[in-house]
């Protein structure tokens, strides 16, 4: 099941990874997007949003795939490391909604909340420090 949830992240990323793109598109045509990009205006508000959410998801994801997969190798699937894997998950697509459409402080909860569940899969792999 944290596979799963594994997957899922990684499909959420490459939701995110996509989103800017999308954005400049929509701002500077498609011929634009794909040239050089030496001269395109300041970025659009949703662009804007778009990049900083990935950056964003960019800093947190490395600690989540760590410990997800760290407690697949330690073969701690329990509901603990279950639910912040999910908690996670949930939490950083209320963050790119609540960051797309500048809900605040929403935005930081569910920032603070997917931290919640990187600490929920922490607490099972602790016993493996000492052993």
């Amino acid at each position: 099941m944290l596979l799963l949830i594994i997957f899922a992240v990684l499909f959420l990323l490459l939701v995110q990874v996509a989103l800017p793109g999308r954005y400049l598109a929509i701002q500077v045509g498609n011929d634009a997007q794909m040239g050089p990009r030496d001269d395109l205006p300041e970025p659009s508000r949703e662009l804007a949003r778009a990049r900083r959410a990935l950056g964003n998801l960019q800093e947190t994801l490395p600690v989540f795939l760590t410990l997800a997969i760290l407690s697949i190798v330690l073969g701690e699937q329990g509901w603990l490391s279950l639910a912040g894997g999910a908690l996670y998950l949930v939490a950083r697509v209320a963050h790119l909604y609540c960051y797309m459409q500048g809900l605040t402080p929403w935005r930081s909860v569910s920032f603070l909340i997917s931290l919640l569940g990187n600490l929920l899969l922490a607490v099972p792999l602790l016993p493996h420090l000492w052993s």
